[in-house]
């Protein structure tokens, strides 16, 4: 996939998690929102160093490896807030928000 086809998507999902009702669709939300942060990682790096992770696996350590700290640590803190919302069950609109917040530094940090 090329990064045009990664920003596509990334936006795509984006577009997709706002069109969901916060309060009750927000293990979905979270989901895409996650989804779309890989895609959006991808095309940055993709753009900036001409490769990226495919998968969240290994992906903050990737980042943290090519000086993007920042952006490794954004996803690891979108990470543990979809682990613990959706494993450990606490979920409500308030995590969407944090999630989305999450998500829109990761935008800023990709330029988009």
């Amino acid at each position: 996939m090329n990064q045009n086809d990664h920003l596509d998507k990334a936006e795509r999902l984006d577009a997709t998690q706002n069109k969901l009702d916060p309060d009750v669709d927000w293990e979905s939300i979270i989901d895409i929102i996650y989804n779309a942060a890989i895609q959006y990682i991808a095309y940055y790096c993709e753009m900036n160093l001409r490769l990226h992770r495919d998968t969240h696996k290994g992906l903050p350590r990737f980042l943290d490896d090519n000086d993007l700290s920042g952006l490794a640590q954004l996803f690891r803190d979108l990470d543990i807030l979809r682990i613990s919302r959706w494993y450990g069950g606490q979920g409500n609109g308030n995590t969407v928000r944090l999630a989305r917040d999450k998500l829109s530094q990761i935008k800023q940090m990709c330029g988009i």
